[in-house]
């Protein structure tokens, strides 16, 4: 009886480590992936290319907006220095936002 058991033991044990032994499947990492950081990045580039499309007088210009961390960069033109301020300061009230660096040029 004491034979039958340990063969039993013996097989079970023998099956499991099978099982554990084998290599695990490889799966393909996807091409594209974002960076966890990017994707902070890109989403507080967002919120503030929102803000800045939500007023109306600045809705028309070609605003371009990039972030880095909590710093936003805002590039492009627009008519008047009230208008490049006005978007700097809608860009600082953003959440999330640290700095702006207001690249953006004035036509006249």
């Amino acid at each position: 009886m004491k034979t039958a058991i340990n063969l039993a033991l013996a097989a079970a044990l023998g099956l499991s480590l099978a099982a554990c032994s084998t290599a695990p499947e490889k799966t393909a990492a996807p091409a594209a992936a974002a960076k966890p950081a990017e994707l902070k990045d890109a989403a507080l580039a967002a919120a503030v290319k929102t803000a800045l499309d939500a007023d109306a007088s600045l809705k028309a210009f070609d605003i371009k907006v990039s972030a880095k961390g909590q710093d936003v960069k805002l590039d492009g033109s627009v008519a008047t220095g009230q208008d490049m301020a006005q978007a700097g300061m809608i860009a600082e009230k953003v959440k999330g936002v640290r700095y702006v660096d207001n690249n953006l040029m004035p036509k006249n």
